[in-house]
């Protein structure tokens, strides 16, 4: 993941041990296990209030009623538009 080889790790871990010296290693390293343990358990809540809120999305979709289409069969006679023009009803005539 970080690609730290062997000598750059050991050059790490002397530093380490540099700075807070053989008493407090301990500690620190109870600190950073502690973060994690925080950080992953933050990370597992958030993905399951996103499992949810999508879960609770399906169901909401799933339970919305479909609009129902009914075909038109090909035998229907098809009715051209007609202009707005020759609907005025001062041209018509009746027999």
């Amino acid at each position: 993941m970080f690609d730290v080889g062997g000598g750059e790790l050991l050059l790490i871990l002397l530093a380490v041990l540099l700075l807070f010296g053989p008493k407090k290693i301990p500690e620190v390293a109870q600190m950073v296990g502690k973060g994690i343990r925080q950080f992953r358990k933050a990370q597992e809540d958030l993905t399951q209030q996103i499992r949810d809120i999508s879960a609770e999305t399906a169901s909401i979709v799933e339970e919305r009623p479909r609009p129902t289409v009914t075909p038109v069969p090909e035998s229907a006679p098809r009715i051209a538009p007609t202009p707005a023009d020759d609907t005025d009803p001062s041209t018509e005539h009746t027999p």
